[in-house]
C-alpha cells in the first residue's frame, strides 16, 4: 500500500487511505484511473502520496465511487470537505 500524508482519525475513512486501499486491491492502475477522470496519469498518485490536490472534485469522487461500486462516503467524501483547522 502507498503511504502518504493521510493521518488516521476516528470517524469516516480518510479519503487518501480509502482510495489507496481500493486501488491497491483492484487491477486498475493510478494512471488509468486518472485518465478515466480526464486528468494527467500522475494525478491520483499525487493526491494519495503527496496530498496534492488537497481534495478531489465531488464529481471525481462520484465517478470513482460508481466505478468501484462503492458509496462516496466509503471513499471519505464527507471527510474531504470538513474544516481541517
Amino acid at each position: 500500500m502507498i503511504t502518504g500524508t493521510a493521518k488516521h482519525r476516528n470517524g469516516p475513512p480518510d479519503p487518501r487511505e480509502a482510495l489507496a486501499a481500493v486501488i491497491d486491491g483492484s487491477r486498475d492502475s493510478y494512471a488509468a484511473l486518472s485518465r478515466m477522470l480526464d486528468r494527467p496519469p500522475h494525478y491520483l498518485r499525487r493526491f494519495v502520496v503527496e496530498g496534492s490536490p488537497r481534495a478531489l472534485r465531488p464529481d471525481e469522487h462520484r465517478r470513482l465511487a460508481d466505478y468501484f461500486g462503492l458509496t462516496e462516503r466509503a471513499l471519505g467524501i464527507r471527510d474531504l470537505w470538513a474544516d481541517q483547522s
